[in-house]
């Protein structure tokens, strides 16, 4: 059973706000949402009953506030175990508290599971700038289980690359994919 989130991401390079509350972002994913006319389990091609897997986005990944030096841009980096923002480059720091983004997968107690994110992610502003979001990694060992109440908290990263030419408030989707071993 595989399920995927595509969640709203904002970023700007002089201040970072979120359009969209976490509790929200769940209620969007209509993968996520449960109709009235399914169940809360599913039949796997053995026969057997599986509940299915569900994610919750309960913090948003956040850069902060940044500043361009010159047009030489730079990376951000926000390191998913600590949370800790690290900048290369040409931007400086303006303060703020920048925060690794978190997760909630139910499901099947017990079981392995893997959560995929991807390699890279084109963001854009209203103003026409692009910024890159890559190398987003998790917390978790390559191969997770549920724990006995079916959950399994995570917390994910990666690094912003900006040009130097590059202003506003960033956007784009992630899609986090996750599956049962």
């Amino acid at each position: 059973m595989k399920i995927v989130v595509k969640f709203l991401l904002s970023m700007a390079l002089f201040c970072v706000t979120l359009a969209v509350p976490p509790a929200q972002l769940q209620a969007q994913c209509r993968l996520c949402a449960t109709s009235a006319g399914t169940d809360s389990v599913s039949d796997t091609a053995s026969g057997k009953t599986e509940i299915p897997l569900q994610i919750e986005i309960t913090a948003n990944l956040d850069f902060s506030r940044m500043a361009l030096l010159s047009r030489s841009g730079g990376v951000v980096s926000i390191d998913p175990m600590s949370g800790d923002k690290h900048i290369q480059g040409s931007i400086a720091n303006l303060g703020g508290m920048a925060l690794h983004g978190e997760g909630r997968l139910t499901g099947e107690p017990g079981r392995s599971v893997r959560i995929f994110l991807p390699e890279r992610i084109q963001l854009s502003a209203p103003n026409g700038s692009t910024a890159e979001l890559e190398q987003l990694e998790t917390d978790l060992p390559a191969l997770a289980r549920l724990d006995p109440s079916g959950r399994l908290t995570f917390a994910f990263g990666g690094q912003l690359r900006v040009r130097g030419d590059a202003s506003g408030r960033f956007r784009g989707r992630i899609a986090i994919t996750a599956d049962y071993e």
